[in-house]
C-alpha cells in the first residue's frame, strides 16, 4: 500500500510511523513529547488530531499551523512533500467536533423575540 499524503506530512514533522488501514488509527503525536498514543490519523480522510497538544485538521491546517504560513504556502509545501494532491477535505464531525444546528439553537430563539 502507497504511503497516503497526510502519513508523509507527519512523517515529514517528526513521526516516526504512522499506522496505515482505513478509519482512525491511534498513534503518538509528533507536534509534543508523548508516551502513549494520543493522537489519530485517518489515512483514508487525510486527517490528523490530538487530544493532548489540540492539533488537528487536513493536510493544509496542519502545515499552515506548524510552520505559520498562509493557505497557499501551505498547498505548495503539502505538494513539495507528498507529491501532486488530490486529497479530502475532512469536514468537522470527522475531527470531534459536533456542529450546532441553527435551527432551535438558542441564539435562533433569541433573534425570534
Amino acid at each position: 500500500m502507497a504511503e497516503s499524503p497526510i502519513a508523509k506530512v507527519l512523517v515529514s514533522y517528526g513521526a516516526s510511523s504512522v499506522p496505515s488501514g482505513r478509519g482512525w488509527r491511534s498513534m503518538k503525536c509528533p507536534f509534543h513529547s508523548d508516551r502513549n498514543a494520543s493522537a489519530s490519523v485517518s489515512n483514508e480522510d487525510n486527517a490528523f488530531i490530538c487530544f493532548a497538544c489540540d492539533v488537528k485538521g487536513d493536510i493544509f491546517k496542519i502545515i499552515m499551523e506548524q510552520e505559520g504560513v498562509p493557505f497557499n504556502e501551505a498547498k505548495s509545501r503539502a505538494e513539495e512533500i507528498a507529491g501532486t494532491l488530490s486529497i479530502k477535505v475532512p469536514t468537522t464531525r470527522k475531527l470531534g467536533r459536533r456542529v450546532p444546528s441553527k435551527e432551535g439553537s438558542l441564539t435562533s430563539r433569541r433573534r425570534e423575540i
